[in-house]
């Protein structure tokens, strides 16, 4: 894998565009510590990709569950939790009138 620094990124773009076009990642540095890296995308990976951001919108609206979203993008339900907590996004999300809902249920038991 290649490393390229900030300062030459500055000065030469077309080295971290012509690595990517030969599908070859690389390393960025400053000061000599790595801050970052780049991954040449593939058409399919573009895809994939824009597929999994529109079906979690379509879960955060609530047009579909968190189990069909998990069907929707071929994993189980725990591969899927497990991809929110990555995400910070959490997999629960009831509303407010949700909640006082269930609390009043509980108050009732």
């Amino acid at each position: 894998m290649q490393s390229v620094t900030i300062n030459e990124l500055k000065k030469n773009t077309t080295t971290i565009s012509s690595c990517l076009a030969r599908g070859m990642p690389i390393f960025l540095t400053e000061h000599s510590k790595p801050i970052g890296i780049t991954i040449p995308l593939k058409d399919n990976m573009v895809d994939q990709s824009i597929k999994e951001l529109l079906l979690f919108d379509l879960y955060k609206t609530g047009e579909i569950s968190f189990g069909k979203l998990a069907e929707l993008l071929n994993v189980s339900k725990e591969k899927l939790r497990n991809m929110f907590i990555t995400l910070n996004m959490p997999v629960i999300n009831y509303s407010t009138d949700d909640i006082k809902d269930e609390l009043e249920l509980l108050d009732n038991l």
